[in-house]
């Protein structure tokens, strides 16, 4: 199964997207991502020691070769994971954030369902093979999306070769398993998975021009298939569609929103998240966008809360949705501020 989407996870190419497989190490995404959460929380720090436990250091497959009963930085067990899918170093960061590998595997299944991976299902932080662990093309792309958007991961997906360095001064090579990154020029991430059971995986992103797409393929029959067919979804993506961002988070909305009873009268809004309009280059569809705002709202507010929303629509058939947030925090107004309100406003009358 394959699925090739834009940035903003609209399918351009696909072939049994949500088919239920095993995924093998491309389920290390989500042991990336809640790892990285914890460390953006403030939870967890890269200067970190995480301690090594002897269940870890025993895991079969792909290895870092860690010491069991030593500590390891964060960095580098994270690095290993995500360039030389070292199943030791998922198991440490597991057993390390939530206590145990069973423990995490319950926050990574919470996880899956925030973000509507909804033919997922784990059951450890490695991939190594399990009846029943499963996961699909869609489902992985959305999970690689969501991944590509901390810094430290598209750093780290860019290393090549790099070396884990012991406390005994014995040296672990750490060579990425993603042949993209050194041999296709626009490859910006990705993650592969091999297992008999789930033959050969890869899901990655990669840019050109003003396009971003990622792509998963899934029970590939050899290492070369797996990249071969990546790259030709990629080609074919590039050479039939361009992209144009229609919302932008980054900029306030044009509206904005009365608020009653607040210390501000109006608030200032935002959309939750950017939307890439991806059309069939030489096509000029027609789109629109619609405010979904009730007419006011009441203080107090906080920063972040949704407040409406916005409908995007392609030739009058709504494509997404996104929520509008609220800029600024405004408190309710006390008794003080009523007053000096009604003594402004009598000053301008006189």
């Amino acid at each position: 199964s394959y699925v090739l989407v834009d940035e903003s996870g609209n399918i351009l190419l696909s072939n049994n997207p949500n088919e239920r497989r095993e995924v093998a190490s491309i389920c290390k995404l989500m042991t990336t991502l809640l790892t990285l959460e914890n460390i953006d929380k403030g939870v967890i720090s890269l200067d970190d020691k995480f301690y090594a436990s002897s269940y870890a250091c025993d895991a079969e497959g792909s290895q870092a070769f860690l010491d069991a009963g030593k500590d390891y930085l964060v960095s580098d067990l994270l690095k290993s994971v995500v360039v030389a899918s070292a199943n030791d170093s998922a198991i440490v960061l597991a057993e390390n954030i939530a206590g145990s590998e069973s423990q995490f595997v319950e926050l990574m299944n919470a996880r899956a369902k925030e973000l509507g991976m909804n033919n997922t299902l784990y059951s450890n932080s490695t991939g190594l093979p399990n009846q029943e662990q499963y996961s699909t093309a869609y489902d992985t792309s959305i999970l690689l999306r969501e991944v590509s958007q901390y810094d430290i991961y598209r750093q780290d997906c860019q290393i090549w070769m790099d070396e884990l360095i012991h406390d005994s001064g014995r040296k672990t090579e750490l060579v990425n398993t993603n042949r993209l990154i050194k041999y296709y020029k626009y490859c910006q991430t990705g993650k592969t998975g091999f297992t008999d059971e789930a033959g050969y995986c890869l899901s990655s992103t990669a840019r050109k021009d003003n396009l971003n797409l990622t792509c998963v393929v899934l029970g590939c029959n050899s290492p070369a298939d797996r990249f071969t067919d990546s790259v030709n979804l990629y080609n074919y993506g590039f050479a039939n569609y361009t992209s144009t961002k229609i919302i932008d988070s980054s900029l306030p909305l044009e509206v904005s929103l009365q608020v009653k009873l607040g210390k501000e009268d109006s608030l200032a809004l935002i959309p939750a998240n950017d939307y890439y309009l991806t059309t069939k280059k030489g096509e000029s569809p027609l789109y629109s966008i619609e405010f979904n705002l009730p007419q006011s709202t009441k203080a107090p507010i906080c920063q972040g809360d949704v407040v409406g929303t916005i409908n995007v629509l392609l030739d009058g058939e709504s494509i997404a949705t996104i929520d509008i947030l609220a800029v600024e925090s405004i408190e309710k107004q006390s008794y003080k501020d009523i007053v000096k309100k009604i003594v402004e406003k009598f000053a301008i009358i006189n």
